[in-house]
């Protein structure tokens, strides 16, 4: 059965998570609560979170990605950065309340709403929702939607907007073709080709992640096609995208900070 953290309480700060950062890079984990004037708590969840977005591995060692965003973005100030932060953060097994708000809730909702309906979708896909301490789903909750909305976090990407208590999808900011390409090589797993309708509603791909519709989803194509990063091909009523780079998606992002 698979878990969840809910950080302790702790929420997105990438001020609080750039510093942690610096220091686990270039130092490890010894004494972290002293060199970073945190307590060990504090260190601990905040370390989870570095985790989730991919920045550290199991172990808690310096991921592959980790180099590329410290090497160019190390104090997390790029929005393409706080992208590929968030995409990673909204993997199943990093944070399973973020992923099924992107993947499988319809529609806008209340928090209320989208915790009953989470808890619903999470014992029938065997993810823990019983936990000893009291509110452990909520607090995951919050501070998740927390983040969408408060300016230390995601708020500039405007991801989620809130209105009258009520959580709905936006247009979001700062979508630039070589990010919107990242997670679509991410995503690649092996294939050649991958067809219109299912790049809209295949889990954790940009249809999802960036929030497209039909006309969106053809605007990003063809500016990823016009820098050469994928073809659009167009026969009878079928539609695909033929992946057409053969380098590794993490060469795209420094291929963005470089340009940027």
């Amino acid at each position: 059965m698979e878990t969840i953290h809910e950080y302790g309480g702790f929420k997105v700060d990438r001020n609080e998570l750039a510093k942690l950062f610096h220091i686990i890079f270039n130092s490890g984990l010894k004494n972290k609560d002293l060199d970073s004037g945190f307590g060990y708590s504090k260190i601990r969840h905040l370390k989870y979170y570095l985790r989730n977005f991919n920045l550290l591995d199991k172990n808690y060692s310096p991921t592959d990605l980790s180099r590329v965003v410290y090497t160019y973005d190390k104090y997390f100030e790029d929005e393409v950065t706080l992208w590929v932060l968030f995409y990673h953060w909204a993997g199943r097994t990093s944070n399973s309340f973020l992923y099924y708000q992107l993947n499988e809730s319809v529609g806008s909702k209340t928090k209320e709403n989208l915790r009953k309906d989470f808890s619903s979708w999470a014992n029938g896909n065997n993810i823990k929702t019983d936990y000893d301490k009291k509110d452990f789903v909520g607090g995951l909750i919050a501070r998740t939607l927390n983040s969408f909305t408060e300016a230390d976090a995601f708020k500039n990407l405007n991801i989620f907007t809130l209105r009258e208590e009520i959580y709905s999808r936006d247009i979001p900011y700062k979508t630039n073709p070589l990010l919107v390409a990242y997670v679509l090589y991410d995503n690649r797993h092996g294939r050649t080709t991958l067809s219109f309708e299912e790049l809209l509603k295949e889990y954790n791909n940009i249809g999802k992640i960036f929030n497209l519709n039909r006309e969106t989803l053809q605007q990003q194509i063809y500016a990823m096609r016009d820098i050469g990063l994928v073809q659009y091909i167009q026969t009878a009523n079928l539609q695909h995208i033929v992946y057409t780079y053969q380098g590794i998606p993490l060469k795209l992002l420094e291929r963005y900070y470089e340009q940027y």
